[in-house]
């Protein structure tokens, strides 16, 4: 769509800086919530990630949490890999399937604690992963609308981070998270993203999302984020 209607689109938390800089005004649907298509070019859009630093917002991607004595038992139930490998701290990719071995949707899992995991899709199941819990002692609880996230991705996106104060970023592997202090605020970030290069995802209260986005591109001037 090329226009908003207000009256049924959902925006997120990044929505009125995704807008001001989102010059084609070319929008579509994301899970409910309004998204650019792109914002300048996409071969702008590609090479920055590509030599540099680019930034997506990934609010719209569902977010489920899963806690509780068998949270463990029923996620690795759900999932094609083996989730005892998924210590606190990490992220794994995987796809999840129905007693029948179809494919669901993929995404990741986060291990929180040792019984708290956050998975993120694309698209809603809360009813089929609700379903799926007969029998099992979990909580499973969307959050979408409370977490905001944003994609920093690019060569350049750790030297961004670490302008922006987040010392030890540097120190995460692949599929590594930690939370880190921004401005007496906490923002988790975790090395995950969809580019194979280097990347980011960082996940924030909604109320702090649009100072995260300012002072994120106030840090990354110097590295043509």
């Amino acid at each position: 769509m090329s226009h908003h209607d207000e009256s049924y689109v959902l925006k997120t938390p990044f929505h009125s800086r995704v807008e001001a800089a989102c010059e084609c005004n070319v929008w579509e649907s994301w899970a409910g919530y309004t998204t650019p298509s792109e914002y300048h070019s996409v071969e702008l859009e590609y090479f920055a990630a590509r030599n540099a630093a680019g930034v997506f917002d990934l609010s719209p991607m569902t977010k489920y949490r899963v806690r509780g004595p068998d949270a463990h038992a029923y996620l690795d139930r759900l999932v094609t890999r083996d989730l005892s490998k998924l210590r606190v701290g990490r992220v794994m990719y995987c796809v999840w399937c129905n007693d029948q071995g179809q494919v669901m949707d993929d995404g990741t899992i986060f291990r929180l604690a040792e019984h708290d995991f956050r998975l993120c899709s694309q698209e809603r199941h809360l009813d089929w992963l609700t379903w799926s819990a007969l029998g099992f002692n979990v909580e499973i609880a969307d959050e979408t609308s409370e977490v905001a996230a944003l994609a920093l991705q690019g060569p350049t996106s750790c030297s961004v981070l670490k302008r922006l104060g987040c010392a030890g970023v540097d120190q995460l592997k692949p599929f590594d998270l930690a939370e880190f202090d921004f401005h007496g605020r906490e923002v988790m970030i975790s090395r995950t993203g969809f580019t194979g290069d280097l990347g980011y995802e960082l996940w924030i209260n909604p109320d702090h999302a649009e100072m995260l986005w300012d002072q994120l591109f106030i840090a990354g001037e110097d590295f043509n984020i």
